[in-house]
């Protein structure tokens, strides 16, 4: 297995294909996973020369520098990266991903680490995301799913967000339906506090080696 904090490397049909296959293959309503979604990513997480970044998003550990941990999700967690950060810092986290294979992951880099992590098979249209829940609610690079559900996605993450809450996110941006578009997250949060927004081109953790447009936003709940 690779290590999670090992660098990478990604071609651009790889960053590109994954977003299309979230968007192509939505769950129906009642169905936890769809089989084809999920194989898609079984077989990326299984394949070593499937390239992304392994470490902690830059993002996140700037995110939550010096905040109070608390509860935490991590919607589309992959192989744990980011939970696993979280819950290094003392966040109690929980990680969501319809992959099988990168769950087992997750879990392993858990237990590497030595931190506990609540790691759920599921999809995100099926899981629960409940309500007033979470202190922190990350999404990374996963746009094509928070676009294709909306607008039942945004009031989803809002409504399970504590006061004082933080909201983080970061995805590709473009004009394809599928990522994110401009200042449309400034709109659909326009009831939380944005602590920062930036739209620009810059390296992505599913793009490493070349420039692609990025959204990255994060926001708190306000009391």
């Amino acid at each position: 297995m690779t290590s999670m904090f090992a660098p990478a490397r990604i071609n651009r049909r790889t960053a590109i294909a994954a977003p299309l296959l979230w968007l192509a293959a939505r769950l129906a309503p009642g169905q936890v996973i769809d089989p084809r979604t999920r194989d898609f990513w079984n077989g990326k997480f299984k394949d070593p020369k499937t390239a992304y970044r392994r470490q902690p998003s830059p993002l996140l550990v700037e995110s939550v520098r010096g905040r109070k941990p608390g509860a935490a999700v991590d919607l589309g967690t992959g192989d744990g990266r980011n939970a696993v950060y979280l819950g290094l810092q003392g966040w109690q986290v929980t990680g969501v991903d319809l992959s099988d294979v990168a769950v087992a992951q997750a879990r392993q880099h858990a237990a590497d680490a030595g931190v506990k992590l609540d790691a759920v098979v599921d999809g995100l249209d099926h899981y629960d995301f409940g309500h007033n829940r979470w202190d922190l609610i990350t999404l990374f690079y996963v746009h094509a799913w928070y676009e294709g559900a909306r607008p039942r996605s945004t009031e989803r993450i809002r409504e399970a967000l504590k006061p004082g809450g933080l909201l983080v996110m970061e995805g590709f941006a473009g004009e394809e339906k599928f990522m994110f578009q401009t200042n449309q997250l400034l709109r659909d949060f326009d009831d939380l506090r944005v602590v920062r927004y930036q739209d620009t081109m810059d390296e992505a953790e599913w793009n490493p080696g070349r420039q692609s447009r990025l959204v990255r936003f994060v926001a708190e709940k306000t009391r």
